[in-house]
């Protein structure tokens, strides 16, 4: 564990310590995304796990086509054996793991059994993979015996420095888990695609972390997006990793440059989702003011015909119609009337974009 062991002599620019200030702004909004997607957060999840699955199994080099890997992710098409291969096994695999970490997101198990498992998990039915043993030299008395050793004891420690490191040294989890990677990766923990399950320890430490941006944009995928600068990244943070000197600050950027990525699209979809949720709500209290018989009328007889809006999505809508030249006020406050200014003007720009609505109908 040479990179846990030293973070301590670790010193970021402070441009590095900007990102991660941008990274916490998006991750504080969390629970205000997932707010705003909740009517269709289970399907996004569904999608950004099919992505995993995808990308993670193109990582592995698996001989299947491309249409049989789809089928078998989107289809749940039962996997087969083909020529003596199981890889289609893997991909069924892939996407059980990635359910199983969605589901449990923070409550995610930080120990060498937990990831034995995960790794056990991926490969059922295609390979047995256990912990790496080797063979050292001991001094006993006077003598050096041989004996084998496994590397579940480094996997267990090195999980432990993780630990310790984000909670008790209050170190920046991000560059915990960057570091945890570049550990797993020179130790070989493995007996069987160490990188990978090496790659894999680093997302789900990232997931338990509470970086929610997992559910909606598939960390698989924007890795192969990135993956020559992971890789470039990689070789930099392995240079003098035996004498604890690994530079892995090129390797945090490119992992902040992922999430920031990551969250600045999700931001963006909210924001789209919340401009359309206001527009709509603002056409609806203009579509009841068409419909009222008289030309004038109150805040009261807006919220009689639609108890559910709010008072400032009201509120907005008047004014919005008001800066358009369509109503204006009679008096001010609660009780104050709004007379119809261009009713005609109203109902043209209602009737133009029902038409609209109704062309866009028509060829669908």
């Amino acid at each position: 564990m040479k990179c846990l062991s030293n973070l301590s002599r670790l010193n970021y620019p402070s441009d590095l310590v900007f990102d991660i200030g941008k990274l916490y702004s998006f991750k504080g909004k969390d629970f205000y995304y997932e707010d705003i997607l909740k009517s269709e957060l289970d399907s996004r999840i569904k999608n950004t796990i099919e992505k995993d699955t995808l990308y993670a199994a193109k990582l592995l080099n698996l001989d299947i086509t491309d249409s049989r890997l789809k089928l078998i992710i989107k289809n749940d098409s039962e996997p087969r054996e083909k020529d003596g291969k199981r890889d289609e096994f893997i991909v069924v695999n892939l996407k059980n793991v990635f359910k199983t970490i969605q589901s449990r997101g923070t409550n995610l198990i930080i120990d060498d059994n937990e990831f034995l498992h995960l790794a056990v998990k991926i490969f059922e039915g295609y390979k047995d993979v256990r912990f790496r043993t080797e063979t050292v030299d001991v001094q006993v008395n006077l003598l050096k015996e041989k004996k084998v050793i496994s590397k579940r004891d480094i996997m267990s420690e090195c999980m432990k420095l993780y630990i310790k490191s984000s909670t008790d040294l209050k170190i920046e989890p991000t560059m915990v888990a960057v570091n945890t990677y570049i550990d797993l990766l020179h130790e070989n923990c493995f007996d069987y695609a160490n990188e990978f399950l090496s790659l894999m320890i680093m997302y789900c430490l990232l997931v338990s972390e509470r970086f929610n941006v997992f559910k909606y944009v598939s960390f698989f995928e924007k890795y192969t997006e990135m993956k020559s600068e992971f890789d470039n990244a990689t070789v930099a943070a392995g240079f003098n990793w035996e004498h604890g000197y690994s530079q892995t600050e090129l390797l945090t950027r490119t992992l902040m440059k992922l999430m920031l990525e990551g969250y600045q699209e999700v931001d963006n979809i909210v924001s789209d989702k919340v401009y359309d949720k206001g527009l709509r709500k603002i056409d609806e209290v203009q579509g009841i003011i068409i419909h009222f018989e008289s030309d004038t009328f109150t805040r009261a007889d807006i919220k009689k015909a639609a108890p559910y809006l709010s008072d400032s999505t009201i509120n907005r809508a008047l004014e919005k119609l008001k800066d358009e030249n369509k109503i204006e006020s009679m008096g001010t406050g609660r009780s104050a009337k709004w007379i119809k200014k261009n009713t005609s003007e109203i109902i043209n720009s209602r009737s133009m974009q029902m038409n609209i609505f109704s062309l866009l109908n028509d060829e669908k």
